[in-house]
């Protein structure tokens, strides 16, 4: 069966819908770019022409107000996403919100409860949920082939590049917390892979940081480290941030076995390592757009009435644990309750 092709607002026209959502809702086969809304009007307009979206406006009101409109994505600076969301659902959009939700967990809380209020679904984009080797991860550790989960390690700092200056990271983050944008950035993601690969909450945390280079040309290169526990009783450990040469990947230790990801914290792809009782499977997973399948799980999603691969509580629950390790970072790395704990919440996908 065909499933209807949905037509989807981007909101944001900065390097984000550039190089990330609009050439993935070009890929999708269910979702399309029907419109794209922008603060600036001559960026707005360029982005549109180089990506074929066919209309494009300043005003979110307007574009809102199109009946054939049925999504929204929401890619636009993080202090935005809350007020944008909101009367996305209030038009009775289903709607995509990039990471993190909002600047703080009570503004999530907010836009989840709107989107309830107005019977849509709310979805937070963690991309790295839609990397069919952190799947195959997952579903090994869901299946038992490790036995019971013991430690998960998430590594995921970005990789510094020469347009990556301090400037522009400053203006997509809060430098002023604590962890100074490293949890509103990869540790965002890396809290919320560890938690959807244990199927399990995060519930204390304790943090450091260490930064050099300051004054380098790409400004500070800096690790936040965090150690914790899940509700189950697994440990877990989460680097996040920003470096040169990061070493990413993913590793889950259990009581019969292990399994390890290298490759899968970009686009799609990777390789999947496991060593249990039966020996040792790899499994080689080719490039792929995780946003492209992203936006074509979300779409699925909404055709049942949610709920979202990675829904809005789990934007929630992330935000919280990330709060919590600012905390920590703020009392000199004492260990910290993560507020408000709900069992995990299964998506769709």
């Amino acid at each position: 069966m065909t499933r209807a092709l949905t037509r989807w607002l981007v909101v944001g026209a900065g390097r984000h819908a550039d190089r990330f959502g609009l050439p993935g809702l070009a890929g999708a086969r269910t979702a399309e770019a029907a419109a794209l809304c922008g603060s600036d009007e001559d960026r707005v307009a360029r982005l549109a022409a180089r990506h074929g979206v066919a209309r494009w406006s300043t005003s979110l009101d307007e574009l809102l107000a199109d009946p054939a409109i049925t999504h929204v994505y929401v890619c636009s600076a993080n202090a935005r996403h809350e007020r944008q969301a909101t009367r996305a659902a209030a038009a009775g959009k289903h709607v995509l919100c990039e990471k993190p939700l909002a600047p703080d967990v009570t503004a999530a809380r907010r836009m989840v409860d709107a989107c309830d209020r107005h019977g849509v679904v709310l979805g937070t984009g963690f991309h790295l949920r839609h990397n069919a080797a952190n799947d195959q991860a997952r579903r090994l550790v869901a299946d038992g082939a490790i036995g019971d989960p013991l430690w998960v390690r998430v590594d995921y700092l970005h990789a510094l590049r020469e347009d990556d200056t301090a400037r522009r990271l400053t203006a997509s983050r809060s430098v002023a917390a604590p962890s100074a944008g490293a949890m509103a950035g990869t540790g965002a993601h890396a809290l919320d892979l560890a938690r959807w690969l244990l199927g399990d909450e995060i519930t204390t945390v304790a943090a450091a940081m260490a930064e050099t280079d300051p004054h380098g040309p790409l400004g500070p290169q800096r690790v936040v480290h965090v150690s914790g526990s899940a509700a189950g009783g697994a440990l877990v450990t989460v680097t996040a941030g920003r470096a040169r040469y990061p070493r990413n990947g993913v590793t889950v230790t259990g009581s019969r076995g292990h399994v390890t990801v290298t490759g899968s914290t970009g686009n799609g792809g990777g390789v999947v390592r496991a060593v249990t009782d039966r020996g040792e499977q790899v499994f080689e997973v080719a490039p792929h757009d995780v946003y492209r399948d992203q936006f074509d799980a979300f779409a699925a999603a909404t055709a049942v009435g949610g709920p979202a691969g990675a829904s809005g509580r789990d934007g929630v629950a992330a935000l919280s644990v990330a709060d919590a390790v600012d905390r920590s970072l703020t009392a000199a790395g004492a260990p910290v309750t993560v507020g408000d704990i709900q069992p995990f919440e299964k998506g769709a996908s």
